[in-house]
């Protein structure tokens, strides 16, 4: 059947037997890639850091939250357009040969979760934050929203993360589709953690500027306030190193990189699991990393009081964490930024700014609304 499939055509065929099945679906392509990916399979709750199993983790930003786990029955890769169907348990495809295919197929979640904070309240949730800083209560926090957009009657799911896929081929693209879950399309910059052999790799990434294409990367100017952001992130992960007395790491950066219609400062930590001895360093960081310094803050306890504080809702799955375990050998978490989640008609749209004593809530409220635009600018709402 593969081969007579395209690339929607398996797109739009696994989400309908995952839906038939009540099972999760996961489909993305990874940074710097052409080649995408899908996987379907049964959903397990997950709340430990196991990442034994081969499938597909979608992680809320609650720490304590269960987080959904989908199992590889299915799976699928698509190179140049060409389908190839690496494994497919029970003949899941063939069942649905003969039927008609749904293209509006997906998981619409009935009961979402938003960040309903209008301009004026979130000037004043990033002021409190500033005077919070100020008086000795943390160091940095990040305080987001959420922001709702009607959908059209033509909107079609792989039609957008097609677009999404070629328009920001530096992010790791995805969209997640599981049964009282709903559906999340995303376009995140961020590592959370990669693990590839016996190399162990994370980021710090946080300072946000406006792309001009016209301006070389080399002359791009940072403020104060955004180097010392960025600086924080970057000592939050090394402190987390030095929880397991981990001291032989590589550090490159702070340099600046492009996300999509944005840029940041970016610096990556690599470990040589071997070397060091520590084959479990995958599951280890990820259970101390999350919620790390640039979706929550620093210190990490207090900054996450505050925000559960002043948040009019939760975040659910928005700056969780998603991606690939054990596909190919190598497990890829991302931070879930940059995202939305589909309902029936509309789509909200999430997104954070990373405040430190020298911001300003003007400019903050800027940045959201710069960083929503990543998608959409390009989804056809």
């Amino acid at each position: 059947m593969a081969a007579q499939l395209t690339e929607q055509e398996a797109f739009e065929t696994a989400l309908q037997v995952a839906e038939l099945h009540q099972y999760g679906f996961a489909a993305w392509q990874m940074p710097l890639s052409t080649q995408r990916n899908i996987c379907i399979g049964k959903v397990e709750s997950r709340i430990n850091r196991d990442l034994s199993k081969q499938g597909f983790l979608f992680h809320p930003y609650d720490d304590h939250a269960e987080g959904r786990f989908i199992n590889s029955q299915l799976k699928m890769t698509i190179d140049e357009g060409k389908v190839r169907i690496i494994s497919d348990e029970n003949n899941l495809l063939e069942r649905l040969e003969n039927q008609e295919k749904n293209q509006g197929s997906y998981y619409k979640n009935s009961s979402p979760n938003k960040l309903d904070l209008q301009k004026d309240d979130f000037i004043k949730y990033v002021t409190q934050s500033v005077e919070a800083i100020k008086s000795g209560e943390f160091q940095k926090v990040v305080p987001a929203r959420s922001k709702q957009v009607s959908l059209s009657n033509s909107f079609n799911l792989f039609n957008n993360y097609n677009k999404l896929c070629k328009a920001y081929p530096n992010a790791f693209i995805s969209v997640v589709s599981i049964p009282e879950v709903g559906t999340w399309l995303g376009a995140t910059p961020e590592v959370l953690i990669s693990v590839v052999e016996n190399t162990f790799q994370t980021v710090s990434l946080a300072g946000t500027q406006q792309h001009d294409q016209n301006q070389s990367l080399a002359e791009v100017a940072w403020t104060q306030k955004e180097i010392e952001e960025q600086a924080l992130v970057s000592r939050y992960i090394i402190n987390c190193f030095k929880k397991i007395r981990l001291r032989e790491y590589e550090e490159a950066g702070p340099k600046t990189v492009v996300a999509g219609n944005l840029i940041h400062l970016k610096t990556n930590f690599k470990v040589d699991m071997k070397a060091t001895k520590n084959p479990q360093l995958g599951s280890v960081m990820l259970d101390l990393l999350h919620p790390t310094a640039a979706i929550c803050g620093m210190p990490k306890i207090k900054a996450a009081h505050f925000i559960e504080k002043h948040e009019n809702g939760n975040r659910a799955y928005y700056s969780g964490y998603l991606g690939p375990v054990n596909y190919q050998n190598e497990t890829h978490l991302f931070v879930n930024l940059r995202c939305a989640q589909l309902l029936e008609d509309l789509a909200i749209l999430y997104a954070g700014a990373g405040v430190t004593e020298d911001s300003n809530p003007e400019k903050e409220w800027l940045e959201t609304e710069l960083k929503m635009n990543t998608l959409l600018n390009i989804m056809k709402l």
